[in-house]
């Protein structure tokens, strides 16, 4: 029976224009640490760094949070320089709880790394898999898109109270239909991107078979997740999403109202709630099951949040099973839960 070897950890903590190294120290009183430019070539550094402290006949792992376009950058940087590195990133809400378990009272750049690498030795995330280029270039149209919107939004609003000069309106209203124009020319490139992709192409228009799910959300959650497919279980995808309900549970006098964690991207569950409310106002089963779950007494907000954790795996499942939503669809026999 083979016995698998656990990797050395490393911990890297990223920052614009330079990154820290840090080795999850296990026995030894000085943990091992070095600050790089981040760049490819620092990125090079790195990985000669990284093996000159690991022993021969052990492997490495590297760990990072997700800071914005950074750690990715990073990551494809390494993986680009040598296949088969082993890197994770790690969610940031999670790195600061685990810190705030370890007392930290100082923080510094090296600190940080430090305790990366410690998370990495205690949690041994998985590895980091890019998404493949037709994903990356609808995530980055979707999210300038959702960026776009939200400043429509904003400058609408400020438009609603006059300005007192003349000048000053009609720049606020240029602006504002720049920005709109900009959301429509958006729009096109989103349905340019995934036209000439016959995948995407099909997996985009049977997503919107599922009730609630319009081009919006069908090309939200394309964006923010990839291939859905590639979740191996549903519970898995919740999570991501940040849409699983969360217990609040002690003893005898603590039983809280389980709510959802919020964990995941803020972009796709705001895009699930406004498919949940459509879903709601339609009369295809998520619409009744959103009735008789009001009618047992639930509130509306738990209702809906119940209907955009069904609306997200119902859109994971037809895509699974390669067929276009059907109300009266049975599944048989499932061989794994979906």
């Amino acid at each position: 029976m083979e016995v698998s070897i656990k990797p050395r950890w490393f911990g890297i903590d990223v920052s614009k224009d330079t990154f820290d190294v840090g080795m999850f120290p296990g026995e030894a009183r000085k943990a091992p640490h070095i600050k790089l430019p981040r760049s490819r070539q620092g990125c090079q550094e790195c990985l000669h760094w990284v093996d000159r402290q690991v022993p021969q006949g052990e492997e490495s792992a590297l760990v990072m949070e997700a800071t914005g376009g950074y750690g990715k950058e990073m990551a494809n940087w390494l993986l680009s320089l040598r296949a088969g590195v082993r890197v994770a990133i790690a969610q940031p809400w999670r790195v600061r709880q685990y810190a705030k378990g370890l007392g930290m009272v100082n923080k510094t750049d090296a600190q940080d790394a430090i305790m990366l690498a410690r998370y990495g030795d205690t949690y041994n995330p998985r590895s980091y898999q890019p998404m493949s280029p037709a994903y990356e270039q609808l995530r980055a149209l979707s999210r300038e898109r959702a960026a776009m919107v939200k400043e429509a939004i904003r400058l609408g609003n400020r438009n609603e109270i006059p300005s007192n000069s003349k000048v000053a309106q009609t720049i606020r209203e240029q602006t504002l239909a720049q920005v709109k124009k900009a959301v429509a020319d958006l729009d096109q490139a989103i349905k340019a991107q995934i036209a000439k992709d016959p995948g995407l192409k099909k997996d985009f228009r049977r997503l919107q078979t599922v009730p609630g799910v319009g081009p919006v959300v069908a090309g939200t959650l394309m964006g923010e997740c990839g291939d859905l497919r590639d979740f191996v279980h549903h519970k898995a995808l919740q999570a991501f999403a940040g849409v699983a309900p969360g217990l609040v549970e002690s003893g005898t006098s603590l039983h809280a109202t389980a709510h959802m964690t919020k964990h995941g991207s803020g972009r796709l569950r705001q895009v699930l709630y406004m498919g949940a409310m459509a879903a709601a106002r339609g009369q295809s089963p998520v619409a009744q099951s959103y009735d008789h779950l009001l009618k047992e007494g639930k509130p509306a907000m738990v209702a809906l949040g119940a209907l955009m954790r069904k609306i997200l795996v119902t859109c994971r499942a037809v895509l699974l099973e390669e067929q276009d939503y059907d109300p009266k669809y049975v599944r048989k026999a499932p061989s794994e839960p979906i």
